[in-house]
Parts: structure tokens; C-alpha cells; sequence
């Protein structure tokens, strides 16, 4: 059975919204119990994952992020704040990157190389990030959407990695065509009202040609904690709509499970990442 990527990106939905309003780091987070939920999760079904972990939560949350690395699964970085390339422009993004690869290889004691930008944020509008990552010692990225793909003369059809000047292995995201336009469908937002039934029988036709596919979602949208369960969500109108499905990946990781093979990214892609 061909090997499918399953990753979460370990995000604190409250420490997102004040990184992206510029707020400030909060006293109160339900990342580290929503993520051990998570894991004991994953633990009974027997699943191995790609955990996108942030420098805060690094910083702050230590044995979460052990725990994580002792449990099997693979730790790579989600930037240091939570903010997008474009926002930081390229000398604070070198640093984003940089502390956050730092902060996560002390904790662990593992080399990091793997990474996702927060919010997707590689686009044509940051050419250089690719370059950054390089420089910075990362060897695999799985952030590229069709947009980026078209940007850098690709099909923003085509979900195959391939290498960025042969340093740098790009996983493209899943992706759909819809409306003559390929757009992202790996889990999160983008499948979170889009029937199970559908999503499985897309994916394995992506399967049956050899073609293998990463899904993902954060630890709020699979076991939502305190706050995060109430309707009224961070005392904001946008976490409040956005957050309408949270817990339903619960349901949909277990319908997944019990028809793919999934396994970390470097795995499931490991004939595409040299040594």
C-alpha cells in the first residue's frame, strides 16, 4: 500500500491570532493539552506524523516538543513567530528560520531540515525564501501551493516533488482541480466541509496512479481545548467562523486511517530526498 504524509502543524489558535495582529505572546494556551491529546490519538491507532512545530512553542513548552520527538514522529520547523516570509522580509526570515531550526535541534537533540511556512507564506511574492532555507541549513519544504508552483514555471497541477538548484527538495501540497483551477485540498480549512466520502475517493484515484498525498491539521481543529470549544472563540468574529468544525478531524483522521497507509513526510517522500 502506498505511503501518504500525515502532518500537524503545532499552532496555539490564540498565539496566532496576536502574532498576526501583533499582540504579543498571552498567558494563556491550549496548544501543549490539545497536542497531548493528539498524540495519545495518533498513539492508538498507531500512526507516525510530521509535527510542524514553532520556535514559541519550543520556548515554552519543552517536553511538549519531547514528546513529540520520543513518540516517533518527526519534528520539523514551523518558522520562530508564526508570521509570513513577506511580512518579515528576508534578513528577519533568515532569523525566524534560523532560531527556530536552533531551538527545536537543543530540545531534541536531532538534526531539524524539514519545513512549513506558517499560513502557506512562500509565495511569488518572497522568490527569495527558497534560497533562505537553503542557506539556513533546511533541505525539505512542503509549503509550495499551485500558485508558488506556476511562480517558479511549474504546473500548479503537478503535486510531485522536485528539486529546488539541487539543494533543496520541494513537496508540493495536495492539490484538487476545480473550476479549471488546482486548488489546495490537504486537510485543514480547505477539506473541513468537504464530505469524508468525497475526500477518500479523490485520494485513493490519486493513489492508484502512484501519486501519494499529504493531509494535515492543527491540534485545535482535531481536539479543541477550553476556549476553543466555546462558540464564541478568542473574542474575535473570524476565529469564531473559522472555527465552526473544530473537532471533526477527530472523525475524519480515523476515517482516513482505516483506509490509507500514512506515515511521516520524509517517509512517505523518500525515494524524491537525497541523503
Amino acid at each position: 500500500m502506498l505511503l501518504n504524509a500525515l502532518c500537524f502543524d503545532i499552532d496555539d489558535l490564540t498565539y496566532c491570532l496576536n502574532a498576526k495582529s501583533g499582540a504579543g505572546f498571552s498567558s494563556e494556551y491550549l496548544v501543549e493539552k490539545e497536542t497531548y491529546a493528539l498524540l495519545a490519538f495518533l498513539d492508538d491507532l498507531g500512526l507516525k506524523a510530521t509535527m510542524f512545530v514553532p520556535g514559541y512553542v519550543a520556548e515554552h513548552f519543552p517536553g511538549l516538543v519531547k514528546a513529540i520527538n520520543d513518540g516517533g514522529h518527526e519534528v520539523g520547523s514551523h518558522g520562530y513567530e508564526h508570521i509570513v516570509a513577506e511580512r518579515l522580509q528576508q534578513k528577519r526570515f533568515h532569523n525566524d528560520v534560523v532560531m527556530s531550526k536552533n531551538r527545536l535541534e537543543d530540545v531534541i537533540s536531532r538534526e531539524v531540515s524539514t519545513y512549513r511556512s506558517p499560513n502557506w507564506g512562500i509565495t511569488a511574492r518572497t522568490p527569495w525564501a527558497y534560497d533562505v532555507l537553503i542557506e539556513a541549513g533546511y533541505r525539505v519544504d512542503n509549503t509550495a501551493q499551485p500558485s508558488l508552483l506556476k511562480h517558479l514555471g511549474r504546473s500548479p497541477a503537478d503535486m510531485m516533488p522536485f528539486r529546488y538548484k539541487d539543494l533543496l527538495t520541494v513537496i508540493p501540497v495536495t492539490s484538487f482541480e476545480f473550476l479549471n483551477r488546482s486548488v489546495p485540498f490537504n486537510g485543514g480549512l480547505f477539506c473541513a466541509y468537504v464530505p469524508i466520502g468525497f475526500q477518500i475517493r479523490y485520494y485513493a484515484r490519486l493513489n492508484k496512479k502512484g501519486i501519494a498525498f499529504n493531509y494535515f491539521c492543527h491540534p485545535y481543529e482535531f481536539n479543541p481545548g477550553g476556549a476553543n470549544q466555546q462558540v464564541w472563540k478568542c473574542h474575535s468574529l473570524a476565529a469564531t467562523l473559522y472555527g465552526m468544525y473544530f473537532g471533526r478531524y477527530r472523525y475524519y483522521l480515523r476515517r482516513l486511517a482505516a483506509r490509507f497507509s500514512f506515515g511521516p513526510l520524509k517517509e512517505a517522500y523518500r525515494s524524491y530526498i537525497e541523503p
